[in-house]
């Protein structure tokens, strides 16, 4: 108290010294200088806020660009539509610019503008010889190539629930720039930020109506409210949009902010999905590219900005047609079109999509890459010129993909009426996953059945059993190279018999489908026709120990216990993590310590934050990939994956389905040297669909496999060294002689060949030592 009434005094003998018209002045100043200190703190926080929205935004997320190498079918590629969305322009004659390209029949010529894996290449020529409709010769400038990648296209992104598909102002059309102004702020470019005249002009309108029916925001103000300061209708919301919309255009030039606004618009509701943005809106209403609108068509998008849902020419079409029709005439009334343009685009039907588009493209996929993104550079507001993010993505193979699970789960409901479900959440589900066995590539994903229903990424969250898919690990434990030899080879016979083990103290009995026992069998049969007696008895042959330990290699982490179920896949993996355990079985033995979705990121200045490549290391040989291959083959031209051939994969493939016994899951895995694709089935309740993986997820995995193999023709298997062929008697699995009844060719592991049959060549070697001395003694 004392140091206050202290502190009183001085100040009060300081303005006796001063005068007190000097004190107030001193104090207002002193006042003033603290308000602007605060104004200025307050400004640069939310032009930071502004920056890293701005940030994000910018962020462009790119598929990898669409390969053109020999043996591609340029019709199952869709190489024509691929360059449609690049705003490739067809010509007649030989391209003479950046953009353009010809075709005929023996060859299309490209004029591209750059290519993926080229950083600021210049433009140059590009000539694709044909045989039928395969590339047959690629030539870079008339010098032959193995191949190219054309320049990537930008994926939609943007928050769940939300298309966005980000476009560049110089990629947007004059006429809906134009349109745009014309409808939200003509005088864009005269302004910095608040436009005086027109905040005057819209309070006289407003006051002669005796309403509020115009605003007097401009362009700038608009998204400083969408990203700053909300819609709340109050005066002091108001001086700060004012404020901060001054504060952007002292930051941003012109073009950044029209950019950004176009972006950035909300233009309606469609389906489930916020259309944010011209180019998503472009996709959405009217099915086309942003460059391939018609000048009515820009003008209904640019009327729709002022009220989405009232002016939605899905929702109201006369309302939307009249409002087009407003923007046209104030664009004739400003110069930005002639009458005969203005008469031509009035005339114009509105023809939009009334069913939803599927929205963003890949949409489980882009979740992700942010997903990857977030965990290897963190946030990218940290840039904030934004960054662009190539990924692995294979647009033809993801359309494949979405096509194949749309129509298998379709197909699938159409012939078991009792599979579908009324309610949108609870229908059945279906996850696909397609991997470069190479890299650890992710070349296509499919989470879910329906994005707009559910985002819960199945493909990498969903833990489920799978079955019989397992076992595959189980065999490679069996036939590994071993000290003293492996334990089988797959000419090994194993009893395929009703088994009882204690476990836990209870009898438990492993059933085969249907209740169907083979008997006798050998090891390749064994799997061929996934019977679960026999497997359980290799397993517990070779040692569950020895089971887990194979699995592990692979890539399997999930919990694994030293129980007999598990030799069946009676545990929890996602179906990620169980595509990437089958990749060394592709590659010939490598592990990829994970798969990527994102190759590389850059900044705004070409500078490179992350290459995200996997690594990879051996964990089997060659040679026992090959093996297990051979088995797998086994498995689709002679098991369980044989109605493959029927379904129209008539390419050597490998693979293996995947049942659990309560036919709640139901799986397969097939895969080539250079492409690998997982399917699931099932409820994601976890109700019994009663399907087996033959019924289920073969049929979309075949769907898939048919039309990718038809656009990127596979290569054959090349056998490594460490692995011999011979022929084997197969009454007994030893090596045949010329006289054994029933002989078949098996692969091995070198030295765990089998000794020669005796069972049926011991009288016919007698005979023949007989007649080999009469011979002699007749010489004699």
């Amino acid at each position: 108290m004392m140091a206050l009434r202290g502190t009183a005094a001085r100040l009060r003998r300081w303005a006796r010294q001063v005068g007190p018209f000097t004190a107030v002045a001193l104090g207002v100043g002193g006042l003033l200088a603290l308000a602007a200190a605060a104004l200025a703190t307050y400004t640069a926080v939310e032009l930071a806020r502004f920056a890293r929205t701005e940030a994000t935004r910018r962020t462009l997320v790119y598929a990898a660009g669409q390969p053109l190498v020999p043996g591609i079918s340029i019709r199952a590629v869709d190489l024509a539509g691929t360059l449609s969305r690049l705003r490739y322009r067809e010509t007649t004659g030989m391209p003479a610019a950046p953009g353009e390209f010809r075709r005929t029949a023996a060859a299309w010529d490209l004029y591209v503008r750059g290519f993926e894996e080229d950083q600021g290449q210049a433009p140059t020529r590009v000539r694709l010889e044909l045989k039928g409709d395969r590339i047959a010769r690629v030539l870079r400038e008339r010098q032959p190539v193995d191949g190219l990648r054309l320049e990537a296209e930008v994926l939609p992104s943007g928050d769940r629930g939300e298309d966005y598909r980000p476009v560049r102002l110089a990629d947007v059309p004059p006429s809906l720039q134009h349109a745009v102004l014309a409808a939200e702020d003509h005088r864009f470019f005269e302004h910095a930020g608040v436009d005086l005249r027109g905040l005057l002009r819209a309070a006289w309108v407003n006051l002669r109506s005796g309403r509020v029916s115009q605003g007097g925001s401009t362009i700038t103000q608009q998204l400083v409210k969408n990203r700053l300061v909300g819609s709340r209708r109050t005066l002091g919301r108001k001086l700060r949009e004012a404020w901060l919309a001054a504060a952007v255009e002292w930051r941003y030039s012109k073009a950044e902010i029209l950019e950004s606004y176009l972006n950035e618009a909300y233009l309606g509701q469609h389906g489930s999905l916020a259309v944010r943005g011209v180019g998503a809106a472009a996709r959405a209403y009217l099915g086309k590219e942003i460059h391939q609108l018609t000048l009515g068509e820009a003008a209904l998008l640019a009327g729709m900005i002022r009220a989405p849902n009232s002016y939605s020419p899905v929702l109201d079409p006369d309302r939307a047609r009249q409002r087009r029709d407003v923007v046209l005439a104030r664009m004739r009334e400003l110069g930005h079109i002639s009458d005969a343009e203005y008469a031509a685009a009035r005339a114009e039907p509105i023809r939009v999509q009334v069913r939803p588009s599927p929205g963003r493209r890949a949409p489980y996929f882009t979740d992700y890459v942010q997903q990857e993104i977030e965990q290897r550079i963190g946030d990218t507001a940290d840039e904030p010129d934004g960054v662009r993010v190539y990924t692995t993505l294979d647009l033809t193979l993801q359309r494949f993909a979405e096509t194949a699970v749309a129509r298998g789960l379709e197909r699938l409901e159409a012939r078991r009426p009792r599979l579908r479900r009324p309610e949108p959440a609870q229908r059945l589900q279906a996850v696909l996953v397609a991997l470069e066995p190479d890299t650890g590539h992710v070349l296509a994903l499919v989470g879910g059945r329906d994005y707009q229903v559910s985002q819960f990424n199945r493909a990498l969250l969903a833990r489920r059993q799978p079955g019989s898919a397992f076992k595959p690990f189980v065999y490679l434990a069996a036939l590994r190279a071993r000290r003293g030899g492996p334990a089988f080879t797959a000419a090994s016979f194993v009893d395929d018999e009703p088994i009882t083990l204690t476990v836990n103290g209870e009898p438990w009995t492993p059933r085969n489908y249907e209740d169907h026992y083979a008997g006798r069998v050998s090891v390749r049969r064994a799997l061929e026709l996934s019977l679960n007696a026999a497997t359980v008895r290799i397993a517990q042959e070779v040692g569950l120990p020895e089971v887990i330990e194979a699995a592990r290699a692979l890539g399997i982490e999930s919990p694994l216990r030293p129980v007999p179920a598990m030799a069946l896949g009676a545990f929890e993996v996602t179906p990620l993590e169980l595509a990437r355990a089958y990749l060394p079985l592709a590659n010939g033995g490598r592990r990829l310590d994970r798969v990527a979705a994102v190759r590389v990121v850059y900044d705004a200045h070409g500078t490179t934050l992350v290459v995200a490549e996997p690594e990879s290391r051996p964990v089997i040989s060659a040679a026992e990939s090959y093996l297990m291959t051979s088995l797998l083959q086994g498995v689709m031209t002679a098991g369980t994956g044989a109605t493959a051939r029927g379904l129209g994969v008539t390419a050597p493939v490998a693979g293996k389905t995947g049942t659990t016994n309560d036919a709640r899951d139901a799986w397969f895995v097939g895969y080539t040297p250079h492409l690998l694709a997982l399917v699931w089935v099932g409820f994601d309740g976890g109700e019994a669909h009663g399907l087996s993986a033959a019924d289920a997820a073969l049929p979309i995995w075949a769907d898939f496999m048919r039309q990718a193999l038809d656009a990127y023709p596979a290569p054959a298997v090349e056998m490594p060294a460490g692995v011999s062929v011979v022929d084997i008697d197969s009454t007994n699995g030893r090596r045949a002689t010329r006289f054994c009844p029933v002989v078949a060719r098996e692969v091995f592991l070198e030295g765990s060949e089998p000794p020669p049959c005796e069972e049926h060549g011991w009288f016919g070697e007698q005979v023949i030592d007989w007649w080999r001395r009469l011979r002699d003694w007749f010489r004699r």
